[in-house]
């Protein structure tokens, strides 16, 4: 399976914008599009290089000889989109949320388990460069033991959003963050400053090993800009993420001296940011982002035979902790 031959269910402005590109980038043969009005589907097609285009997805799956299939729909009919492909026996790729709660997205994970078919769920976020490096940071030996970590994630406010909403379509990104980095959450506490669909949020968390975080979200006007930062803590040193461009790294490593520190300079920071250049052609977003990342990675355990991660199983831990979150905000 050197290519393999992808069916896309999807073809909004994000899918568009952003998974198609990044499948494209990271080697994957788009066979087949299918979208609600077929107009759509055959200028996805048209655009990105398959070959037949469908209003149908139960058509698409029957006639097309697939190797996977990727679902970007909207967020309500994620779940039911890759139950069909499920049960057609496809590998899924599916964007977040897959499943609007716990209990739906253990659903899709049991029926992931008896189809024998691995489902992926989209946190790109595990996949951007920036993420990953704080990541090995965590693990370096002179980091020490992690303490903590603080974040925050915030953009304008859309119509028709709440707190709940807020959560499950955009700061579950950083929810799973924190597993990521961290594991298992213990406890879980939280207050809300939310009016009508201005969205404002702050809570913190107890990791089953005793790390602590705080996690900042908004959806207001004020951040139209769009900021995201997050600042890992360790014995010995930390790594901090500014909005995916930048990360500062430091380890506290004193120079050999029989004088106080206050007296030399040998405070040391890391500092990591992307490369400015044209030669990127407008795809450095979708990599920075973790787009092209995290469908490599999917293409890659389909040749390998592998379980990609985040899988349907891990999702019900992240849909799971996005339900407490709420809960403990009152949402």
């Amino acid at each position: 399976m050197d290519q393999p031959r992808i069916g896309v269910i999807g073809t909004g402005r994000h899918a568009r914008a952003n998974i198609y590109p990044a499948a494209k980038l990271a080697g994957a043969q788009i066979a087949a599009v299918c979208a609600r009005h077929l107009d759509r589907a055959q200028a996805a097609a048209a655009e990105f290089g398959a070959a037949r285009a469908y209003a149908s997805p139960a058509e698409m799956l029957r006639r097309e000889s697939l190797d996977a299939v990727l679902v970007i729909a909207p967020e309500k009919e994620q779940a039911g989109l890759v139950r069909e492909a499920l049960r057609a026996g496809l590998p899924v790729f599916a964007e977040k949320p897959v499943g609007l709660h716990e209990r739906e997205a253990g659903e899709i994970a049991s029926l992931a388990a008896r189809a024998g078919k691995p489902v992926m769920v989209g946190f790109m976020k595990r996949f951007a460069p920036a993420y990953v490096s704080i990541k090995q940071s965590i693990h370096e030996p002179g980091f020490g033991d992690p303490l903590s970590l603080h974040g925050m994630f915030a953009i304008g406010s859309r119509p028709g959003w709440d707190d709940e909403w807020f959560i499950k379509t955009g700061g579950i990104h950083y929810v799973d963050l924190c597993r990521y980095l961290f594991g298992e959450v213990a406890e879980v506490r939280g207050f809300r400053n939310t009016r009508e669909i201005q969205v404002d949020q702050c809570f913190s968390l107890r990791f089953d090993h005793g790390e602590i975080g705080g996690l900042f979200f908004a959806g207001v006007p004020a951040w139209t800009r769009h900021y995201e930062e997050l600042t890992v803590t360790g014995t010995h040193g930390f790594a901090r993420v500014e909005n995916l461009a930048r990360v500062v790294a430091h380890t506290d490593r004193p120079a050999p001296s029989d004088h106080p520190r206050w007296q030399t300079i040998d405070e040391e920071d890391r500092v990591l940011t992307s490369v400015h250049t044209s030669a990127s052609g407008g795809f450095k977003d979708l990599y920075l982002n973790g787009y092209v990342g995290e469908v490599a990675h999917f293409l890659e355990c389909l040749r390998s035979g592998t379980e990609p991660q985040p899988s349907a199983a891990d999702n019900v831990k992240t849909m799971a902790l996005c339900d407490r979150i709420i809960r403990a905000i009152g949402a």
